[in-house]
């Protein structure tokens, strides 16, 4: 199969989307904007088929990343999301992946809400190791 990412050969990993065909490589999925959920039965999906956060808010005019303190998009996207519980943190993907590293609670870091806000992270494909 060819990676619809970087176009090589050997991509693995296939949308579960019904219909679609799209492979790509597990290291060019965040690339691509992939997803691939680490929970259950490991799905994957496409940039075009991926889920999107439900969570019908925008981010207000010059609203920061709590990580990076670097603005973010305009609007809940794949690069830019928001906590499901409070609706007013705003993370940048990268900065979530970095957020679990070295801690033993996952919660938004203002409302502290765990359960909705870890919900959403395995939903949108946030890998988060249990220890």
């Amino acid at each position: 199969q060819e990676c619809v990412v970087c176009h090589q050969s050997g991509a693995s990993i296939t949308c579960l989307e019904e219909g679609c065909d799209r492979s790509f490589h597990l290291p060019c999925a965040m690339a691509g904007g992939c997803i691939t959920r680490y929970i259950g039965l490991y799905r994957s999906y496409c940039s075009d088929h991926r889920p999107e956060q439900e969570v019908e808010v925008a981010p207000q005019t010059g609203t920061e990343c709590l990580m990076c303190m670097e603005p973010v998009d305009k609007q809940v996207s794949y690069r830019t999301m928001v906590c499901p519980a409070c609706k007013t943190a705003w993370f940048h993907r990268h900065c979530i992946l970095a957020l679990h590293a070295g801690i033993t609670s996952f919660q938004c870091l203002p409302c502290r809400d765990g359960e909705a806000f870890l919900a959403e992270m395995f939903t949108m494909g946030i890998q988060i190791p249990f220890r």
